[in-house]
């Protein structure tokens, strides 16, 4: 089998994103917030590559082919910037890719990157309640349910409600 792996994203790769996530089908229903502006995927590319200080994505490639994408971005709710930041993740795999423990496997490497090149000492992740496939794999990476953010989520014409976990560098076990 193929080994999965992160890169820096292409223009290819916005225009799978493109392509995969902008349908309920594509995003899946716990993901699914409507329409989006790509061009503004396009215009982040050119400008940095989605490497940035405070955020980034990568595509998630199984051998050459690309299957989805993991991001992270800054978080400050727990304080000052200067002192409390830590990482936030998200994840997206095409639906065709999904069920087989490849987000899992690209949310370790993710965490493996973020935990070898910065020095933040938490990192975060939020999913929708009802999302037990991604609940189950935050648990598998060591990260600690932490509790529920009510209505945080608005989604499918309702407000939905969110579970936060967390992984700190310590405990991560890689």
């Amino acid at each position: 089998m193929a080994e999965l792996t992160l890169r820096k994203l292409t223009s290819e790769d916005i225009d799978l994103l493109e392509a995969n996530f902008q349908s309920v089908h594509g995003a899946g229903e716990a993901q699914w917030f409507g329409f989006w502006d790509t061009t503004k995927l396009r215009t982040r590319l050119s400008q940095d590559q989605f490497i940035g200080s405070n955020d980034g994505a990568l595509a998630v490639c199984l051998g050459e082919r690309t299957i989805g994408k993991v991001d992270w971005f800054t978080v400050t709710n727990w304080g000052r910037a200067n002192t409390s930041a830590c990482w936030e993740i998200a994840i997206g795999i095409f639906a065709e890719h999904r069920g087989r423990g490849f987000g899992t496997q690209a949310q370790r490497l993710l965490i493996d990157y973020l935990f070898a090149h910065y020095p933040r000492h938490r990192i975060q992740a939020t999913t929708a309640i009802e999302n037990i496939a991604e609940r189950r794999s935050l648990e598998k990476l060591d990260f600690v349910q932490e509790g529920i953010i009510r209505q945080a989520q608005w989604r499918a014409g309702a407000w939905h409600d969110q579970v936060i976990y967390s992984v700190l560098r310590e405990q991560f076990a890689g």
